[in-house]
């Protein structure tokens, strides 16, 4: 059957065909299926051939991973393909094109890099300074000492402090200001080693910094930095305003037959090393511009200087990610060997930007699968890679990738499933001990912030600042609260009293007291 799918992109254009077990699946196969869009977009046919395209289009098919996609690929300082493949919107069956916009998640963090080593050659700031030159009243608990961490560090993921809680909140619940950060982490910050320790709290605090300094706000330098001088007109950090064009409705589901519409994100939640939206159009421009050491339509429009600091190895690692070896990080970029070739990236979940230094390629890929996206995007870059390096076994890694797609949307199932089982073993059994009635209301932890349980025609329901979502019961006081992102397993919430007969939501050993005044 692989061999099968794989002889397929070899021939001409065919359909899925569409059984009676597809007609049970409404979304993706109602609109037609995820076919290539044909009616906007560009294709330069020197370097992409249609058969090559072709190959894109049913790779994304067999698949079977993301309801639309936006693809772009470049050679040298030449953006040589951009187009999108199904639909932006299920619901209305409005196709995804190459300029529909999608949230990157963590590719911020290479647009961040490049903003700040363009403020440090500007002289605008210096990332070699303490962050207390910039934060003089961060006064972190003891042993630490933010006059012995460098504001370079936090883009570096090597900042010798963390605060996993700052980090949660401004990601999820979006419910801590940037002018509470500081405090923030005077209280709740702890020691970490130098060690590269991958995570948005460093990008996150050194962003915080430089705005602070500035009188600014990351939401503006990077648009003025990175953005503006790309010319990427489509690119945003704020929610709102790339709502007001062609937006991708974010999905979760491994394949079409379980899509489920999904938040994808509020301003409130977007922060400095995950808020910003693009298109494959834009990040064709992206892409061209990082291969050509910050030079676009022929003009320098980022200082040459500030795109190989970004770049340079400043920290080694030892990882994998994907099918990429990774062994060095910069400011926003990972080094990596694919396949013997120099790749520098960045990732977003299911959002995938990199380049080919030494080969003048690059390709940018993105999914409105939020999560689950990421397993076909990344083997869909390394495809798009294969067919430009003309590597001769590239049915057969078509053939292996397919495989490793369909093996891991079903552990991905079996992973849910046994998660699920686990929660409901683990949940308190027998009557209930507190009215229910009597949960309503708003339960505060210092660190994490304030959650509120209500009362509807449905049941319960929690808020934790903008997400939400029901409350089941499952025995006795304990409850599955569904209020994650992005289709994540529900979480176990046990209501319980203390010895002073207080009131108390325990999250996993995360404990919020009911507020008296409430």
């Amino acid at each position: 059957m692989l061999k099968l799918l794989a002889s397929m992109f070899l021939g001409a254009a065919c359909c899925l065909a569409v059984t009676a077990a597809d007609a049970a699946r409404p979304s993706l196969e109602a609109c037609g299926g995820a076919q290539l869009n044909r009616d906007e977009g560009f294709r330069d046919g020197r370097v992409v051939s249609r058969a090559m395209e072709r190959r894109i289009e049913q790779f994304l098919q067999n698949a079977d991973a993301t309801p639309g996609a936006g693809v772009a690929i470049v050679s040298g300082d030449r953006i040589v393909y951009a187009r999108g493949f199904g639909f932006r919107d299920l619901d209305t069956c409005e196709k995804a094109h190459a300029d529909t916009r999608y949230y990157l998640k963590s590719v911020t963090k290479a647009f961040l890099g490049v903003a700040a080593a363009a403020l440090h050659e500007e002289g605008a700031i210096d990332l070699d300074a303490p962050v207390s030159d910039y934060l003089p009243s961060m006064v972190l608990p003891e042993p630490l000492n933010a006059g012995q961490i460098s504001l370079r560090s936090h883009f570096m993921h090597t900042q010798t402090y963390h605060n996993s809680g700052l980090a949660y909140r401004a990601a999820f619940a979006g419910n801590l200001p940037e002018a509470a950060y500081v405090e923030h982490n005077n209280r709740f910050a702890r020691p970490k080693d130098t060690r590269f320790r991958y995570s948005n709290f460093g990008p996150v605090m050194g962003a915080h910094a430089i705005g602070t300094h500035l009188n600014s706000n990351w939401r503006d330098f990077i648009p003025e930095k990175v953005f503006a001088p790309a010319g990427m007109t489509n690119s945003f950090t704020s929610m709102a305003e790339a709502a007001k064009g062609p937006l991708a409705v974010s999905y979760t589901g491994a394949s079409r037959k379980d899509y489920e519409r999904t938040l994808t994100k509020t301003d409130a939640q977007m922060h400095a090393a995950g808020g910003a939206v693009s298109t494959a159009a834009d990040l064709g421009r992206w892409v061209a511009l990082n291969l050509n050491h910050g030079a676009i339509d022929g003009e320098q429009a980022v200082a040459r200087h500030a795109i190989e600091q970004a770049h340079a190895r400043q920290t080694q690692i030892d990882m994998t990610y994907s099918e990429y070896a990774r062994f060095a990080h910069g400011l926003g970029f990972h080094s990596a060997d694919y396949d013997g070739d120099l790749l520098l990236h960045h990732f977003g979940g299911e959002s995938h930007f990199s380049f080919m230094p030494e080969r003048g390629l690059g390709v940018a890929v993105l999914s409105n699968n939020i999560g689950d996206g990421a397993i076909v995007t990344h083997r869909l870059a390394s495809t798009i890679y294969d067919a430009l390096l003309g590597k001769s076994d590239l049915d057969a890694r078509i053939e292996r990738r397919l495989a490793e797609i369909e093996k891991t949307k079903q552990e991905r199932a079996r992973r849910d499933d046994e998660r699920m089982a686990q929660l409901k073993a683990s949940a308190p059994k027998g009557a209930h001990a507190i009215d229910r009635a009597a949960l309503v209301g708003a339960y505060s932890d210092a660190r994490l912030g304030e959650m509120r349980v209500s009362s509807g025609d449905h049941g319960l329901a929690v808020a934790f600042g903008d997400m939400r979502g029901p409350l089941t019961p499952i025995g006795a006081d304990a409850y599955l609260a569904a209020f994650r992102p992005w289709g994540a397993p529900p979480v176990l919430f046990v209501f319980r009293k203390d010895e002073e007969g207080r009131l108390l939501l325990d999250w996993d050993g995360r404990v919020f007291l009911r507020r008296q005044d409430d």
